[in-house]
């Protein structure tokens, strides 16, 4: 008999579903998934990495892979040392991390597909040997999205150039904002006007393109209606943020302000950090254009901006506590060390720290022993009272004098010292602009929040200069 009409292209009235995928090639199985606008063929460049990466997570499957998945997509966190380690240590061609590095949406959609088809194998494996009773098939095993953790070496932000365009990097900031939570389409159902047929189209990096033509024999329509509702449509969680550079202290550079990126957060990404966060963000870097809706004129401009496609968000702060956020911004040498030996064996240590505080500013040691112990801080502890409501143990501080007394130096010495320090001008900023300030993107038209002085030096030290004005 004739196949029933609306069976094709996922069409309406489509209700049976098989238990099991028919038997299939198995280097075949969720090619479709990971590349749909690509055939399965004997010559596709990256099938024999697919099979070399394949042992390894084959090998890593009690403690790499998801256990228990209840959604259709789950991440896997794929620690960039072990298995460059595991592939490129030995090897007189190491292809791994370079691959990685330049071709990293390729790449990672391998090592989904490779995990993929391990956890396929390993369905296979338990409903052969009577430990399930559900045939392996698309439905049971999830989409597996691959995410970098510990990738090496860290990009500065002054490094973003047009020549890391397409390329993996690491890069460390503080996030100063973060938009709303979207819905992203990353595949649209089209309905036919004409015969009600409906297809299911990709769209790349979030661009609206419906389809041109019909897929059905003998119909012409080229009007189509999408359907946002069809089983087929895929939309996932989409989030904006900022990311802005630590300025330590041998990368500061007079006159300029500290850079920013945009960086794109998409699945579970999203609702990972909030303003003055301190993230290590792995992603691929890439292009958007500059139209924001206000030139209106200006529409066939060459002038694109650089963004980061996040891949992994590695939060200082959620990762180990809070006060990890300010200490993980300084690193300490063997050098160091002998030096803080040195200042342990003097006699009177407190003298040397109040005379090492801005050491251009003679005298006032009351004040720089003031500003010593508020660099230090206090022990924070708790109300005598069964609910346990902690007391801020750490001091502030408010210099008061005449002027050219050398005020504003002293500040900006404390805020340089620390090592999560931000130093604003009181006569230049509101009260509102000190905590949280409401911004409007100018290209889609949402509000943001973006964090001020107060929010950034969060665990660190905060100076205003001019306070009364």
């Amino acid at each position: 008999p004739a196949a029933p009409e609306g069976d094709l292209f996922g069409r309406v009235g489509v209700t049976a579903v098989p238990l099991a995928d028919p038997p299939i090639e198995p280097r075949c199985i969720g090619w479709p998934l990971y590349f749909p606008d690509d055939d399965f063929s004997e010559e596709f460049p990256y099938l024999g990495r697919i099979n070399q990466i394949k042992p390894y997570f084959r090998i890593q499957a009690h403690t790499l892979l998801p256990k228990d998945h209840f959604d259709n997509e789950v991440s896997v966190h794929v620690n960039f040392e072990d298995i460059v380690r595991h592939f490129d240590e030995g090897s007189e061609a190491p292809w791994l991390a370079a691959d990685i590095r330049d071709h990293p949406a390729l790449v990672l959609r391998c090592m989904g597909l490779a995990i993929y088809q391990v956890l396929y194998e390993i369905q296979t494996e338990e409903f052969e040997g009577g430990g399930t009773p559900i045939p392996p098939s698309s439905a049971s095993v999830p989409f597996v999205t691959v995410r970098i953790v510990n990738y090496k070496p860290l990009t500065p932000l002054r490094m973003l150039k047009s020549n890391l365009i397409g390329k993996f990097v690491s890069v460390k900031g503080t996030v100063v904002r973060v938009g709303l939570v979207k819905p992203y389409v990353k595949k649209m159902t089209f309905i036919c006007l004409k015969c009600s047929a409906g297809q299911c189209v990709n769209l790349p990096d979030g661009k609206y393109l419906p389809p041109s033509y019909c897929v059905t024999a003998g119909c012409r329509g080229k009007v189509f209606m999408p359907d946002r509702s069809a089983s087929t449509t895929v939309t996932v969680d989409y989030q904006t943020i900022r990311v802005q550079e630590q300025m330590l202290d041998d990368q500061r550079e007079s006159g300029r302000i500290p850079r920013t990126v945009e960086c794109e957060l998409v699945g579970d990404l999203v609702d990972s950090c909030v303003p003055g966060d301190v993230v290590i963000l792995n992603g691929e870097v890439k292009v958007m254009s500059t139209d924001d809706g206000t030139n209106f004129n200006k529409k066939d401009q060459a002038m694109f901006l650089l963004y980061l496609l996040a891949n992994t968000v590695s939060n200082a702060r959620k990762a180990g506590g809070i006060d990890d956020g300010s200490k993980d911004a300084m690193e300490f040498s063997i050098r160091d060390l002998y030096a803080i030996q040195k200042i342990q064996e003097e006699p009177d240590i407190l003298r040397t720290i109040v005379n090492s505080i801005c050491p251009a500013i003679y005298g006032h040691e009351l004040v720089k022993a003031g500003l010593a112990m508020a660099l230090f801080g206090g022990c924070q502890r708790y109300a005598s009272d069964k609910n346990r409501i902690p007391v801020r143990g750490d001091p502030h501080l408010l210099i008061v004098g005449d002027p050219g007394l050398g005020k504003s130096q002293m500040l900006q010495a404390v805020s340089a010292i620390a090592p999560r320090g931000v130093y604003v001008c009181g006569n230049t900023t509101t009260t509102a602009g000190l905590t949280v300030t409401l911004h409007k993107d100018g290209a889609s038209g949402d509000f943001a929040l973006e964090a001020g002085a107060l929010v950034l030096g969060d665990q660190g030290c905060c100076c205003i200069d001019e306070f009364d004005k």
